[in-house]
């Protein structure tokens, strides 16, 4: 009797330990379905955010911007072409041109960064603001790479090679144009830091600088911060920056992710906001990039303003 209990005792265990092992195997099998699902969402998810920024290498968005004054008379069509970085959107630029003149603007304004510090050729820039002098007087700002190449890599000539292709620079400096009947006064700030803004002159600019009160003032600066530190405490009429490339990734309802300047989810990512002195201003996110960290949900774009009288 003895040896039959025992017999008995490892069937009933044999038995009890099937459906375990069952249970065990699709447990298993659950885990391993899991995780093959995670890593396809995960290559899926990979690909397509490999094919969104190649989009983004060879497409553009044109967004425009409604502005009024009584200080013009008549449509005035402004341009911004900001953070380009060498980029090229057809051969030698073409789609870029073409796109441009067509829409006929009465300025084209560069907002810095034409250029990448650590690339020493950038004779596509040059050709393109050769390009496009023909459609419109050109305007511009040095960005912090600009300044970088001229600064640290000894490239003192890029200031004059762009003058010579037709760009305007301002340093600290002012111009006014006469686009008919109206006056257009730009001013051009040459800091890209915060402490540079003191340190290098653009607080004595300001300071200095009398603004005609007859004419639409737009102070260009390629640092969008700056305008909230220091320009706000200045009575312009358009404030326009660049830099910060549209916060990289724009997460929805919550916007640009991130700026060297202010950290995780900036304020001034992009797009048009009001300043403390209660004037615009007008953020480009940017036509090309400068990192290998992909834009993600954030197209390069070409900011079109269209300043009216009321």
């Amino acid at each position: 009797m003895k040896k039959n209990d025992k017999t008995a005792k490892k069937s009933n265990t044999a038995a009890e330990q099937k459906p375990q092992k069952r249970k065990n195997r699709r447990f298993l099998r659950c885990i391993l379905y899991i995780l093959i699902c995670l890593l396809a969402l995960a290559l899926l998810a990979g690909g397509a955010v490999y094919l969104y920024s190649q989009y983004t290498k060879t497409h553009y968005e044109i967004t425009f911007y409604q502005e009024t004054s009584k200080k013009v008379s008549q449509n005035i069509r402004l341009i911004v072409i900001a953070d380009i970085h060498n980029r090229e959107y057809g051969e030698n630029n073409e789609d870029l041109i073409s796109d441009i003149r067509s829409l006929k603007p009465d300025l084209i304004l560069f907002a810095g960064d034409m250029v990448i510090k650590a690339e020493d050729d950038y004779q596509s820039m040059l050709n393109l603001v050769s390009n496009l002098t023909p459609i419109a007087p050109c305007y511009g700002i040095m960005g912090n790479h600009e300044d970088e190449r001229i600064y640290l890599k000894n490239d003192k000539d890029l200031p004059e090679r762009f003058e010579k292709a037709g760009l305007n620079i301002l340093r600290n400096a002012q111009k006014t144009i006469q686009i008919g009947p109206d006056k257009i006064q730009l001013l051009g700030i040459s800091s890209t830091t915060r402490s540079g803004f003191e340190e290098y002159g653009a607080r004595k600019f300001m300071n200095t600088t009398l603004l005609d009160p007859s004419a639409y003032s737009i102070v260009m600066a390629h640092v969008p911060i700056l305008f909230d530190a220091q320009l706000s405490d200045y009575d312009f009429d358009l404030g326009i920056a660049g830099h910060v490339h549209g916060g990289i990734v724009n997460i929805p309802l919550l916007g640009g992710l991130y700026s060297e300047e202010e950290g995780f989810f900036p304020t001034y990512y992009g797009g048009r906001n009001i300043l403390s002195n209660q004037k615009p201003l007008i953020i480009s996110r940017g036509l090309g990039d400068s990192s290998p960290i992909p834009r993600i949900n954030n197209m390069p774009e070409l900011v079109v303003i269209d300043v009216n009288w009321y």
